[in-house]
């Protein structure tokens, strides 16, 4: 059996008395995982413990072999991560052939290994006409572009992107989304979204949070049939995975309701 790319185990994090991941355990394979939830489910927070940017307050968390409670551990994790956070920041003078390269550099390559592995990085995500652009001069979707090119320059083994496709026009995102398929054959991948149109067209299993909570770990076609269970209520609502994703939080609100009646 392959080792899991990720292992969390019952990670719980609180801002003051807020608990913003509870009790979460789940294993990262070599597919490409959705991380589907509301605004404040506690997506952000858990992207930041895997990529060991945060500590959580209870449990263990072990990516690509290493123990992220470890200063050698986190050294090693964050060199086999490609990691897009939600909001790209480039240096607005530098060029995009030269942040890409940067990017690699800080990875672990020679400057000379790093401008090759840039020029790839640029290719692959079609932007090789951009190379000598500088990022103040870039649009929205093509920083998300260079942004995802510093994250792959280096072939990690997982990348971690937080919203990709966040304000994208519809074009630019049907691009990305058929590049971010192709990449998933070289890297394991975990895509955190609210998009459930992202989820649908991009992976291979999803992962629903709500409240901090894990609430749903199955396949895309396991969430659509969730709707089927809660009659009409839902029959209206955009895509079959649209129905279920919304079922199943009304499900998990209704239960967590009553929890707190009793």
């Amino acid at each position: 059996m392959t080792a899991a790319l990720a292992d969390v185990e019952g990670v719980s994090v609180s801002y003051g008395r807020r608990a913003a991941l509870r009790s979460v355990t789940f294993s990262l394979g070599g597919k490409v995982t959705g991380l589907l939830g509301p605004n404040g489910a506690g997506k952000s927070t858990l992207m930041n413990v895997l990529t060991t940017r945060l500590a959580p307050k209870a449990g263990t968390v072990s990516v690509l072999g290493h123990d992220a409670a470890t200063r050698a551990g986190r050294s090693q994790i964050r060199l086999g991560l490609g990691v897009l956070p939600q909001r790209v920041r480039l240096v607005r003078s530098m060029r995009v052939l030269d942040t890409v390269a940067y990017a690699a550099w800080t990875n672990g390559l020679s400057r000379s290994e790093a401008f090759e592995a840039a020029a790839w990085a640029v290719e692959a995500m079609g932007i090789t006409d951009l190379a000598g652009r500088r990022a103040g001069r870039l649009s929205g979707g093509q920083r998300q572009r260079v942004g995802i090119a510093a994250a792959i320059a280096h072939r990690p083994a997982l990348l971690v992107l937080d919203e990709p496709t966040v304000g994208l026009d519809p074009e630019f995102r049907l691009s990305l989304r058929g590049q971010l398929r192709m990449l998933a054959a070289e890297s394991g991948m975990l895509i955190s979204t609210h998009l459930a149109d992202d989820a649908s067209a991009l992976c291979d299993r999803v992962l629903v949070l709500d409240a901090g909570e894990l609430v749903f770990d199955g396949t895309p076609a396991a969430l659509a049939e969730h709707a089927k269970a809660n009659g009409e209520e839902f029959q209206a609502m955009g895509s079959p995975l649209e129905r279920g994703y919304a079922s199943l939080l009304a499900e998990h609100r209704r239960q967590a309701a009553n929890r707190a009646t009793q």
